[in-house]
């Protein structure tokens, strides 16, 4: 009954109380830390948009491309001339993501193997190993993978991710967004990210908002999260991410989700995790808001590349680091970058391998 009346409670408050309590939290943070926003220069290297999943609101799939736009299996070719580019441009992180599991496609296996790979697990693995030989830091994105695998792949990520997005079972009932995706099942992802936590893995997950979930049912998804981070102390970040219409998606809801209750989940989820959990918010989808939303308690706007697109939004271009750095110094803040694991995880026992140290420390004294 309690955390019914938390919920609602919390859902019932207004933006004007939920500013008032995120200055309060804020202030709890150092001095130095409370007026900090940060975000990461990455760039995003998408190995397969073949996906086991038919989200109706994904554009990234292979289903929704033109033969053209196709990404089989990204060549190494290609990967080796965006180090390049990055190395240029002074980017820090690589974000590998990928459809899930694309080698159940025999098209992807084919290329896999013509390439001396037996299966889309190598492959990325050896991407991840190429990126640090060449002082890149790899977040790894690329959707359920097995303890196992986890255990493989750690030791060459820095950090990693997996969108919870939402865990409300209607969205997989005939009609409903998640009707045609097994991967998205909410056991499958809490396994992952609770495997994450045994395995000491820095972690970004998130919601998806405005993909047929109701305020109380973010707010249940934000203490779940809570809930994780609390047995495993290994989530960095949380993601409030809303739908974007796309052309020629399936999914296209006659009432879109309004900026407002954008603001106020960003909000409340400041208000549920307090300063344990960074709450991110990407730039690129809240274009002209930001003051807003640095008003709410957000702490960071995520990998903002220089020259890669948001492969999931394309039309959404990423916005001019120093066009940032001006809103934040108006509203008080100053914005820095960061690496793609927080500081406070560098500090954790065995949360960083050797391998990933070696990297990092080069860039902690690097920072632009």
């Amino acid at each position: 009954m309690n955390f019914i009346k938390a919920i609602n409670g919390l859902a019932k408050l207004s933006l004007r109380e939920i500013r008032k309590k995120v200055r309060e939290i804020k202030n709890e943070l150092p001095q130095d830390e409370r007026d900090i926003i940060t975000f990461s220069k990455n760039y995003t290297i998408p190995l397969s948009n073949y996906c086991i999943n038919n989200c109706s609101y994904c554009y990234f799939n292979h289903r929704m491309k033109t033969q053209n736009e196709i990404i089989t299996l990204f060549d190494l070719k290609k990967i080796k001339k965006l180090m390049a580019k990055a190395h240029q441009l002074n980017c820090k992180e690589a974000l590998i993501m990928s459809g899930e599991h694309p080698d159940q496609f025999p098209i992807v296996k084919k290329r896999l193997k013509s390439r001396g790979f037996e299966g889309f697990f190598d492959y990325l693995l050896y991407v991840c190993k190429l990126l640090l030989s060449k002082e890149f830091l790899p977040h790894t994105n690329v959707g359920y993978l097995n303890y196992d695998k986890l255990e493989q792949i750690k030791d060459y990520n820095a950090s990693m991710g997996l969108m919870l997005e939402s865990s409300q079972p209607r969205l997989f009932k005939k009609g409903n967004v998640h009707e045609e995706s097994p991967g998205k099942r909410p056991d499958k992802r809490i396994e992952f990210i609770k495997n994450a936590g045994k395995l000491r893995i820095p972690f970004t997950t998130g919601l998806l908002l405005g993909i047929g979930e109701s305020m109380i049912d973010r707010i249940k998804d934000l203490f779940l999260i809570k809930e994780l981070n609390d047995e495993y102390e290994h989530i960095q970040e949380i993601i409030i991410q809303n739908f974007i219409s796309k052309p020629n998606i399936r999914y296209n809801p006659k009432t879109p989700i309004a900026i407002g209750g954008i603001i106020k989940t960003a909000g409340i989820a400041k208000i549920i995790v307090e300063n344990s959990i960074k709450i991110q918010i990407p730039p690129n989808l809240i274009t002209g808001y930001e003051k807003q939303f640095l008003k709410v308690g957000i702490d960071d706007f995520g990998g903002i590349s220089p020259f890669t697109r948001d492969e999931i939004n394309p039309y959404k271009p990423w916005p001019e680091i120093e066009h940032l750095k001006k809103i934040c110094k108006a509203e008080g803040f100053e914005l820095k970058e960061r690496l793609p694991i927080y500081d406070k995880f560098i500090r954790k026992k065995n949360f960083i391998s050797s391998q990933i140290n070696n990297v990092m420390q080069f860039y902690c004294n690097n920072i632009s």
